[in-house]
């Protein structure tokens, strides 16, 4: 089901969610629940790309941190080029970092890492990937 939020931050912003309660954390969600969630968010994208004349595109997000109910929220990007139009490269002037989740998610580009850093988060990374159940083989519980 689809419905527009009653707390848009731009016009057309829309809430897709599953008729079934599902926790909101997509990485833990039914594997069929969260395909029909995306089916089904792909199909009102399309819509709110041909309601609006300036949006070309539509982004997905899946937060959960205001309602633990799976749900994408839908963005129109107000301004982007339609398909058939030529690509442009639209940059924002915004150079925020967040060490934090404020609740809400940027897609902006920040300042440029050092490649050091960038080593450091992706030794990190994969040092706890190692400790996964799945990284080790494991498939889950065994039974017998």
């Amino acid at each position: 089901m689809a419905f527009l939020t009653i707390f848009p931050n731009t016009p057309g912003c829309t809430v897709v969610i599953p008729r079934e309660h599902t926790p909101s954390y997509f990485v833990e969600a039914n594997p069929a629940t969260l395909a029909g969630l995306m089916d089904f968010s792909k199909q009102v994208a399309s819509v709110l790309d041909a309601a609006f004349d300036d949006v070309g595109r539509t982004a997905l997000v899946f937060e959960g941190y205001g309602v633990d109910h799976l749900h994408a929220k839908l963005f129109p990007m107000h301004g982007t080029p339609k398909p058939g139009e030529p690509w442009r490269q639209i940059k924002s002037d915004i150079n925020a970092w967040s060490d934090t989740y404020k609740g809400y998610i940027s897609s902006h580009d920040c300042n440029t890492c050092s490649d050091d850093e960038l080593d450091r988060v992706h030794a990190h990374i994969l040092a706890r990937k190692a400790t996964l159940p799945s990284a080790r083989g494991d498939t889950g519980p065994k039974t017998t």
